[in-house]
């Protein structure tokens, strides 16, 4: 696919050797400045089609398309930084959007046969409940990982009434999951039983067979959790979810102020381990950074312990979801 032409993006880079030089329209680029910029940059070799942006100003620094085919952008810091303060900024209203979207997956679960809007469910459950990444069928297909959207029927693994997932992931981790909701494990078993090797292909009303494709997942989140949410949205919820409970759960004795370096570890270790990341990436991408202050404040994290032991389950919200809801929208 040919790169797109691009006013902002009028660098390209052409390999020379086991390097790269860079044109500028027809001229090649020798400010010194600019290619000492290109440089920090860190452009992938492997990318292709690469374009890269005059100023160092400009919100997309490069482009390119990557190994797997993809669009792949580098944003300049002060972008990203906008991007991750937006993104913690909208889990109160993920949160609030939670119930109606729990209430609408019950109620798609239990429609009588496979058809999209079940199959989709399906899906998605396992994004809320699992915290899985949502995959694609080309990527999967170039990589071998898998995220929910491109499992496939051999990935499923069942034992009586027990369902589990095993497949490798992103960066090659393989990935154990064990489905705890009943009610999906009899879906996901009725799925993997049908013709085909994918797991999530739905039925339409002439009885034939197609693969559910992400932009239709997407369509459907945005139908019942409305505009603005993507599939990442549950990982970031999720992990933020981890820490938190990790941190109101801890024994009292860890609350110390001395115990804060600790407290912060154990609260990132386990979002970690709800995530499949390791702790660095857990801790930079997916946890709301307000949650881990909490482990410096021992006196509010003392009254949030007490806040969540007086509440009950509700509107699909278990005790420690409404209690970081409560948290998130008084801190925001």
């Amino acid at each position: 696919m040919a790169a797109r032409r691009s006013k902002r993006l009028p660098i390209t880079r052409r390999r020379a050797g086991t390097g790269f030089f860079y044109l500028e329209g027809a001229r090649t680029v020798k400010d010194q400045h600019l290619l000492d910029r290109i440089r920090q940059l860190s452009i992938p070799p492997a990318w292709k089609q690469v374009q890269i942006a005059a100023s160092a100003r400009a919100k997309v620094q490069a482009r390119g398309i990557d190994a797997a085919g993809r669009t792949q952008m580098i944003y300049h810091p002060d972008f990203r930084e906008r991007q991750d303060a937006a993104k913690f900024d909208r889990l109160p209203a993920f949160g609030r959007a939670l119930p109606n979207l729990r209430r609408q997956l019950l109620r798609d679960l239990r429609r009588g046969r496979n058809d999209k809007d079940r199959v989709t469910a399906a899906v998605v459950l396992l994004l809320d409940l699992h915290l899985l990444r949502i995959g694609t069928h080309a990527y999967s297909r170039s990589n071998q990982s898998f995220g929910a959207a491109s499992l496939r029927a051999k990935h499923l693994e069942v034992q009586g009434h027990c369902a589990t997932l095993e497949f490798p992931g992103k960066s090659g981790q393989q990935q154990h999951v064990k489905i705890r909701s009943r009610r999906l494990a009899r879906v996901l078993i009725q799925l993997r039983d049908q013709p085909g090797y994918e797991l999530f292909r739905y039925l339409d009303d002439d009885g034939h067979s197609h693969l559910l494709q992400p932009a239709q997942i997407n369509r459907y989140l945005e139908e019942h959790l409305g505009s603005g949410f993507t599939a990442k949205d549950f990982r970031t919820w999720g992990g933020s979810l981890a820490a938190f409970r990790a941190l109101i759960e801890a024994p009292a004795s860890a609350m110390a102020a001395d115990d804060a370096r600790n407290l912060r570890k154990l609260a990132i270790e386990q979002a970690a381990g709800k995530l499949g990341n390791t702790p660095e990436i857990a801790a930079g991408s997916y946890i709301d950074p307000r949650v881990l202050e909490l482990a410096d404040d021992p006196e509010k994290l003392a009254a949030l312990r007490r806040s969540k032991r007086q509440l009950g389950t509700k509107n699909h919200l278990d005790p420690a979801s409404r209690c970081l809801l409560r948290f998130l929208e008084r801190a925001s």
